[in-house]
């Protein structure tokens, strides 16, 4: 069995739809610095590709499903960036907006046209995550990606 080394590794999971089945789960990385995935078949799990330095990174993640596909978005608890896990790629990125500060959020929730809202913990304002992939025409390619920003009161 994989064995990970140190304290506060993972704090937020969620199973994440590949398909129409459920049979992965993926941690963002807290005190880690990969993220982590679980398969519940096997028992097995493997850290993904991409690494992140620090700690207290992400607290909190909301899952958003995409027809059959599943992405994790995690609020910056002490991270500089939003990080978004795509579950069927296997693969995480960052967003390019960044952000100062410790404890900037630790929790946030789903809203209404797939937009993760996150309450300030220490951070000075709402964070809202537009989760919605850029639209584009036949002809065209997508240039935008998605964007993060604090909310406007």
């Amino acid at each position: 069995a994989e064995t990970y080394s140190g304290s506060t590794l993972y704090t937020s999971c969620f199973s994440a739809q590949s398909g129409f089945f459920t049979r992965h789960i993926f941690c963002a990385p807290y005190s880690a610095d990969k993220v982590l995935k679980i398969d519940m078949g096997t028992g097995s799990s493997t850290q993904l590709t991409e690494t992140y330095s620090g700690s207290n990174l992400y607290a909190s993640c909301v899952l958003v499903a995409e027809n059959t596909n599943s992405k994790m978005w995690c609020a910056p608890y002490s991270a500089d960036k939003v990080l978004k896990i795509d579950t069927s790629a296997d693969s995480s990125t960052q967003l390019a907006e960044t952000y100062s500060g410790s404890n900037l959020y630790a929790s946030c929730a789903l809203g209404s046209s797939n937009n993760v809202w996150c309450a300030p913990y220490s951070a000075d304002k709402v964070l809202k995550i537009d989760t919605r992939p850029p639209t584009s025409s036949p002809t065209s390619s997508p240039t935008n990606s998605p964007t993060s920003s604090p909310a406007t009161n």
